[in-house]
């Protein structure tokens, strides 16, 4: 099987954002490079592999983290900046929900929401803009969701190679 991403999202190595003079640009910047790396942890698995708790008795998968960024994706940054409607796509079944039959759909949707938060990110005209969902600024939002990847990426790191059976990076 090839990967789950779309033919669209770059599977090749990035280098680190560089350091620049404009904070905001060098934010978003980091944001998108954890976006990418936490998607490169998927490459080479199939859906089985994606949905297994690879690392038994911790019932987490790869799937579930694409799950839960989702959700985090949402709620700060499509809905928290945004503002409208919040919606819980997956509840509390998050991390331990999704199956090899819904790998195709729970990734849909997370690039849907980035698509969506990126858009929301572009709306806000500065750091210290509040977000019309959850009140906090843009720059409080982007670091918060740097870590949330940087965290995740970690995480779908080690089971990618529990699920692979071997360390390839």
């Amino acid at each position: 099987m090839g990967s789950v991403l779309p033919d669209s999202v770059d599977l090749d190595r990035w280098d680190e954002p560089s350091p620049g003079v404009d904070l905001r640009q060098r934010l978003v910047q980091w944001l998108g490079y954890q976006r990418h790396e936490f998607q490169r942890k998927w490459r080479d698995l199939s859906a089985e592999q994606l949905a297994s708790w690879s690392i038994p008795p911790v019932e987490l998968s790869v799937l579930g983290l694409i799950r839960h960024m989702q959700q985090m994706e949402h709620v700060y940054l499509s809905w928290g900046l945004g503002g409208g409607d919040q919606v819980e796509t997956y509840g509390d079944d998050d991390y331990a929900g999704g199956s090899a039959q819904t790998v195709q759909e729970d990734v849909r949707l997370y690039l849907q929401e980035v698509d969506r938060a990126d858009a929301a990110i572009g709306l806000m005209p500065a750091l210290d803009s509040l977000g019309l969902g959850h009140g906090d600024p843009l720059g409080h939002t982007l670091v918060k969701m740097i870590d949330e990847y940087a965290l995740h990426s970690g995480q779908a790191h080690m089971l990618r190679f529990a699920a692979l059976g071997t360390l390839r990076r």
